[in-house]
């Protein structure tokens, strides 16, 4: 091989490791960026859910279009622990941008919980029974959710 190849050669193999050293400082960054958007769904439940009556568990995988913006918890009351309970906290459309809703599903019926990281006039806003019907379409739309949840985890064992 001739000094004009090796060079080349050379420059390759830089250029090969530059993209190769990115990709994993890339890929940690993903992966620990999960971590802390996972601890930031624990945190917006419990701001909703009363911490003395649940406690979460496992997060359950979404395999659907939602599972960008939705994250689905096994939740245990603490009352009743043998009871199956679910938890799913979405990002919904108001007319006050996105939000945090958090959704109860027991006894195969989703309930609408609250709205996370909620300020004083957007509470009051919601307080007025104004968004009903916005509500019950997304309570409807967590219940499918977390039934395919449920199904993707009944069918992994």
């Amino acid at each position: 091989m001739n000094e004009k190849g090796k060079k080349q050669l050379f420059q390759s193999a830089v250029f090969t490791g530059i993209i190769l050293a990115f990709f994993i400082v890339l890929s940690g960054m993903v992966f620990a960026g999960k971590r802390n958007w996972e601890n930031g769904l624990r945190l917006a439940v419990e701001q909703v859910l009363p911490a003395s009556g649940w406690q979460l568990g496992d997060m359950l995988p979404l395999k659907n279009n939602y599972s960008v913006s939705a994250a689905c918890f096994k939740v245990s009351n603490i009352k009743a622990p043998s009871k199956k309970s679910y938890v799913l906290v979405m990002r919904i459309a108001t007319y006050f941008g996105p939000l945090p809703a958090v959704f109860l599903f027991q006894d195969g019926k989703a309930e609408f919980q609250g709205i996370a990281y909620m300020n004083n006039s957007v509470a009051k806003e919601f307080s007025d029974n104004k968004f009903n019907r916005q509500i019950d379409y997304w309570t409807d739309t967590a219940a499918l959710l977390v039934r395919d949840a449920i199904a993707g985890e009944e069918a992994s064992k």
